[in-house]
C-alpha cells in the first residue's frame, strides 16, 4: 500500500529547536515527521516532495526478509537459512546454549565464510577498475559494512556473509572506488555505476539493512 502524503497517517514530532525537518521511517513502516512546524498543511506539502522517497523506502521494507530465530536459522547469503542444512554451524551450536556463545558461533562462521567467499570477489571487481589494495582485512565491525584508508588498506566486515551477493558485491566496488575518491563526491558514485549501473538503487536498499 503506498503512502498518499495527503491522506496516510504518520508521526507527528514536533520540536520547536529543530531548524530543519525531518523524515524518517522505522522498520515497521510508520513514517515520523521532526519539525518544528505545527501547521499540518505545510507538513503534508513537505510529504508531497519527498512522496516518491517514502515510497522507494517502503517498498524496501516490504521486500526486507523476516527476521531468524537464534539457534534454529541464521541469515546467510540474503536468506534466512535452517541451521541443519549447514553442518559445520549445527555441529558448533550443539553444545551451545547461551544466546551469548551462539552469537559467537554465528560470528566465526561468517568469518570462515567470508574467507571462502569474498578473496576471489575482490579479485575479480579489482581487476575489472584495475586496481591492487595493499592489503585486505575481515573483521567484526559494528558499525560498517567496510572501509578503505589513505594506504589502500580495504577492511570488510564478516557479517556481509548475511547479505545477497548483488549487496556484497556493491561493499565490495564501493571500498576500491574509495582507493580512487576517498570522499563521496559525484565523481566517485559515477566510478561505482561504471561498475555497477544499479548503483543508486544497491546504494539505497543497504541503507535499509539493519546490521545485524
Amino acid at each position: 500500500m503506498l503512502f498518499d502524503p495527503l491522506h496516510s497517517a504518520f508521526l507527528h514530532i514536533h520540536v520547536p529547536t529543530n531548524r530543519n525537518t525531518y523524515i524518517s521511517l522505522t522498520r515497521e513502516g510508520e513514517v515520523r515527521v521532526r519539525t518544528p512546524l505545527k501547521d499540518e498543511k505545510r507538513i503534508r506539502r513537505l510529504l508531497i516532495q519527498r512522496s516518491d522517497w517514502i515510497n522507494a523506502k517502503l517498498e524496501i521494507l516490504r521486500e526486507a526478509p523476516p527476521s531468524h530465530r537464534l539457534g534454529e536459522t541464521i541469515l546467510f547469503r540474503g536468506e534466512i537459512v535452517p541451521v541443519q542444512q549447514l553442518p559445520q554451524l549445527q555441529q558448533s551450536l550443539e553444545k551451545s546454549r547461551k544466546n551469548t556463545d551462539i552469537k559467537k558461533h554465528y560470528t566465526r562462521f561468517y568469518h570462515n565464510e567470508s574467507l571462502l567467499t569474498l578473496p576471489s570477489r575482490i579479485r575479480h571487481y579489482a581487476q575489472k577498475m584495475n586496481l591492487t589494495p595493499t592489503e585486505i582485512r575481515y573483521k567484526n565491525l559494528r558499525c560498517r559494512w567496510g572501509s578503505c584508508d589513505s594506504n589502500g588498506v580495504l577492511t570488510f566486515n564478516v557479517m556481509m556473509m548475511q547479505l545477497s551477493y548483488r549487496h556484497v558485491d556493491y561493499i565490495i566496488v564501493h571500498e576500491l572506488a574509495h582507493m580512487h575518491h576517498m570522499n563521496r563526491s559525484k565523481a566517485f558514485h559515477d566510478l561505482v555505476r561504471t561498475v555497477l549501473a544499479d548503483e543508486k538503487l544497491l546504494r539505497q536498499e543497504l541503507k535499509a539493512i539493519r546490521m545485524h
